[in-house]
C-alpha cells in the first residue's frame, strides 16, 4: 500500500475585499483542516473587477457619476 498522501490542486479566484470571499476562505480552511490524508496545493488568483482600470487608477467621483449619475454618486459618497 502506498503511504504517500493524496494531493489536491486548487486554483481559487477570489476578491480580497469581498466579504463573501472571506467567508468562503474561512469555510475552506475549516474543511481542509479536517482532512488528514490529503495534501492541498492552493493557488490564489485575484479577481479583477474592472480590467479596464488604468494602472494609475481613476477619479472615483467621476467614475461614480458616470455609472450612477450625479445624484446617485452623491448618495454613495
Amino acid at each position: 500500500m502506498d503511504n504517500q498522501p493524496r494531493v489536491l490542486h486548487l486554483d481559487i479566484i477570489s476578491d480580497v475585499i469581498c466579504p463573501w470571499c472571506f467567508i468562503g476562505k474561512r469555510k475552506l480552511d475549516a474543511a481542509l483542516g479536517e482532512l488528514e490524508d490529503l495534501r492541498v496545493n492552493l493557488i490564489w488568483r485575484p479577481f479583477q473587477l474592472d480590467p479596464t482600470t488604468p494602472p494609475d487608477g481613476y477619479d472615483r467621483r467621476k467614475e461614480m457619476e458616470k455609472k450612477f449619475g450625479a445624484d446617485g454618486a452623491r448618495k454613495l459618497a
